[in-house]
């Protein structure tokens, strides 16, 4: 969720922080959140896997963005999927072409906008690989006013990021036609199920309906979720209880996982929503959650990169 004044955002990244404080004993907290992984990176880059990014907003307000962003990116061998307002698309159309290994470009519409069609269109013009965060909805997302952007989503063989579960207050002192259950996990079902080519994810896993996320994505193999948010924060003394969420690893569940894998964890990727200089530590609240929840190596690698870098055709 993008907060036009990053409070939020720094929140969230002071929160990883603290929550890896709860786990590790103080001595070795600066160092954690410090990451090795990164001074890895910088290292050595052909030999570390490469992190892709589905959560991270283009930041209008930043002139330097771009090249901030490529500095990111080069140091964690990180690739972001940039969710761009319209206004913007040429910006990051541009800088995807001069940056590809650090850039896939996404689009952003207001789904209740009249141009959203016309939108759609002349982003699939400019080489966008998707549209996201699509979130704040004057409707469900199963509404019929918002099939001809899926329609045409579906005709693209796009990604589309969808905001899940609640959603942050803009304006306290005026009212807003905002509220958090027209974006509710088990929506994407339908859509899903109904636009098969789509790859569709949800942002935060239907905070706090994890559950609905995680059975939603069990029986459509063309849903995942990320974790980004305030959830690895929350969960950060009980990480493990994700595997009461995502139960069914090992089990024979009849829809396809990426590289056939038989994890339940396969169904999420990775997803930052934060500053850029806050990217590192959620890398560092997804990898607690993978002690916690002793998920396999190879899924790990599926979540931080290997699904979304093979749905992209990232080299």
């Amino acid at each position: 969720m993008k907060n036009s004044n990053l409070s939020r955002r720094n929140f969230v990244k002071i929160a990883a922080v603290a929550g890896v404080a709860q786990v590790l004993p103080p001595s070795a907290v600066s160092s954690f959140v410090d990451s090795a992984l990164a001074k890895e990176a910088a290292a050595n880059p052909d030999q570390v896997d490469r992190i892709v990014d589905i959560h991270v907003h283009f930041d209008e307000k930043n002139s330097s963005f771009v090249d901030d962003l490529v500095k990111v990116c080069k140091r964690l061998n990180l690739t972001a999927c940039v969710l761009t307002p319209y206004a913007d698309r040429n910006v990051i159309a541009d800088a995807a072409k001069r940056y590809p290994t650090e850039i896939v470009p996404f689009g952003f519409v207001d789904l209740d906008a009249k141009e959203a069609v016309e939108q759609v269109k002349e982003f699939h013009k400019l080489g966008y690989k998707g549209l996201g965060e699509l979130e704040f909805v004057k409707k469900p997302y199963t509404d019929g006013d918002y099939a001809p952007v899926y329609e045409l989503a579906n005709e693209y063989d796009w990604i589309v990021l969808f905001h899940t579960g609640i959603v942050l207050r803009k304006k306290y002192d005026e009212p807003e036609n905002v509220a958090s259950y027209r974006m509710r996990a088990f929506y994407l079902e339908e859509i899903a199920r109904r636009f098969p080519r789509i790859t569709v994810i949800g942002a935060h896993c239907g905070n706090p309906e994890y559950e609905w996320a995680a059975e939603v994505s069990r029986w459509n193999p063309n849903v995942f979720f990320d974790l980004s948010g305030s959830t690895l924060t929350k969960f950060s003394g009980r990480l493990s209880d994700f595997q009461k969420i995502f139960w069914w690893s090992g089990t024979e569940w009849d829809t396809k996982s990426p590289g056939n894998d038989p994890s339940a964890f396969s169904k999420l990727v990775f997803g930052s929503d934060t500053t850029l200089d806050g990217i590192e530590g959620v890398i560092s609240q997804y990898r607690l959650l993978f002690q916690a929840c002793k998920i396999p190596e190879h899924t790990q690698k599926l979540i931080m990169g290997g699904t979304l870098s093979k749905r992209l055709g990232l080299t």
